[in-house]
């Protein structure tokens, strides 16, 4: 719907557009205009009672036509002012609607491909860390896996010199043994023909004397006799400590053979069982530092999880901050277009007067009160109050009726007949029109207004909700990396406590090792 008038003209579109923007309708308009506006104003609208026209006072009504002339010429001069602001009001609306409607759509496109393509490069970026992490991870394990091959590999080695040596130690005991065996066998031989030699002699003593007892005694049958028989009896006894002493030397080395076969064999089982520890021992190891880069890795996540989150909250922390901002600024908005649509009610209100107020000046009425409660008029009410020049040649004609009753006047009517009533009507109807899309655009601006208030306020309550899951997840987060944390602990104090309890194990078969090599090196 478009005001249209002989001098003006005014769209809904451009009234809504410009009742919406900060500032108001007014912003661009100087001071001097409104105190130039106000001056022309302030003389048209103090009319006094007294000088209205009384009965038969030509002289009354000429002063009232002059006045309305005045009027008149007041108007076409408002009329002008109207025109200069309304063309500065279009050149500042057309640069506001220039900055405003400047059309972005051919750069979403692009802005939307290149967000994209940031996320993808960030997700990239994220992965590419991911597999760096996991890479730096697996060398550690390989770095570990190799020093433990290497330790082994030490301790192999040092267990093949010691066996090395063990083996040096069981030959040269082996040799002494040979070697005492071969002394005691020459031994043996030697106390074997030593008894031979002394049997001998002792034959040849008893040959000897057994000559000499038969040439001197007669009984040489007895005495021959009884030499056999002593000669058998030491040759029995000289035979069974012989076989005594080999048995006895026999079963000595047999005991002494099943002994070392049995401390070697137990030898041989307890390298085998300290190796199998010592293999053991280097896993738990390496599955202790697995556990501890394990540990590392998960403290660093943590890290890195609090410090995203953190990051992540001062961001919805800042964004609520620019909310609330933005909210106050909306509602100090909402409150200065509140006062606007109270002080264009006013102005509304003013202009109803004035309206009245010239419709009975029309008339030839004017109310003794009319002149204690003027008030000037601002700017606003320069361009919505001043009413458009009807004709250059206004005629007005007044009737006057009088009832005389016995040369007295009874009753006195004035009737004033507007040649241009017509024109008023039209005017009055504008004017009534320009008042009604006026409230209608302020009531559109309060009602989007409301409407960006309240998808502010839903906008904020939104984000507030998005902080708060952010903050309960980042809890879940923490007190679940915490219980892995714990989880680990143990598990890790576990190892620890097994793998001391193997190392007491282990000790075990290396005392006993010892000891056994001891009692070798005793028997020996």
């Amino acid at each position: 719907m478009s005001f249209k008038s002989p001098s003006r003209s005014f769209s809904s579109s451009s009234l809504s557009s410009s009742m919406g923007s900060r500032g108001g309708l007014f912003g661009a308009i100087s001071p001097a205009t409104i105190g130039n506006l106000a001056n022309t104003l302030r003389p048209m609208v103090q009319i006094n009672s007294s000088t209205f026209p009384q009965a038969d006072d030509k002289e009354t009504m000429k002063g009232l036509n002059d006045r309305l002339a005045g009027y008149l010429s007041n108007v076409r001069l408002l009329e002008t002012s109207n025109n200069q602001l309304e063309e500065q009001i279009k050149e500042a609306l057309m640069r506001k609607g220039a900055e405003i409607g400047r059309d972005w759509s051919g750069y979403e496109k692009i802005v939307n491909d290149l967000r994209n393509q940031i996320q993808e490069m960030t997700m990239d970026n994220a992965r590419l860390v991911l597999q760096i992490d996991n890479a730096r991870l697996a060398a550690d394990d390989f770095k570990v896996k190799f020093e433990s091959e290497q330790a082994m590999r030490q301790g192999v080695e040092q267990d093949l010199a010691r066996l090395r040596k063990m083996l040096d130690d069981t030959y040269m005991g082996r040799m002494q043994l040979e070697g005492q065996i071969e002394s005691m066998r020459e031994e043996l031989a030697f106390l074997k023909k030593s008894h031979e030699e002394d049997v001998a002699n002792l034959t040849n003593q008893i040959s000897n004397s057994q000559v000499n007892v038969q040439m001197e005694t007669k009984n040489s049958a007895d005495l021959n006799e009884t030499i056999d028989n002593i000669r058998t009896q030491y040759e029995r006894a000289a035979q069974k400590s012989r076989e005594e002493t080999e048995a006895w030397y026999q079963n000595k080395f047999d005991n002494i053979t099943a002994e070392v076969t049995q401390n070697t064999e137990a030898l041989q089982a307890g390298k085998t069982e300290l190796n199998e520890l010592r293999r053991q021992k280097q896993s738990l190891e390496i599955d202790l530092q697995t556990l501890h880069n394990m540990i590392r890795s998960l403290e660093d996540s943590l890290r890195e999880t609090e410090a995203r989150y953190a990051h992540e909250v001062n961001g919805y922390n800042s964004r609520i901050l620019q909310l609330e901002g933005e909210l106050e600024q909306v509602r100090a908005q909402v409150e200065r277009q509140a006062a606007e649509y109270d002080a264009l009610l006013n102005i509304k209100s003013k202009l109803e007067a004035e309206i009245a107020t010239y419709h009975r000046l029309l008339e030839g009425v004017v109310d003794d009160s009319g002149d204690k409660n003027r008030e000037e008029f601002s700017l606003e009410q320069a361009l919505y109050a001043a009413p458009p020049p009807h004709s250059v040649g206004l005629k007005k004609a007044i009737i006057i009726t009088q009832e005389i009753v016995d040369g007295e006047v009874v009753s006195q009517r004035e009737l004033e007949q507007n040649l241009t009533n017509h024109n008023d009507l039209e005017v009055s109807g504008e004017d009534q029109e320009l008042t009604e899309q006026l409230e209608l655009a302020v009531e559109e601006a309060k009602a989007e207004e409301q409407e960006l208030t309240e998808q502010l306020e839903l906008a904020v309550e939104n984000v507030k909700a998005e902080e708060e899951k952010v903050v309960e997840q980042l809890e879940l987060s923490v007190e679940k990396v915490k219980s892995e944390e714990e989880k680990v602990v143990e598990q890790l104090e576990l190892a620890v406590e097994k793998v001391k309890a193997e190392e007491e194990f282990t000790e075990l078969p290396l005392a006993k090792e010892d000891e056994l090599v001891e009692d070798r090196e005793v028997t020996c």
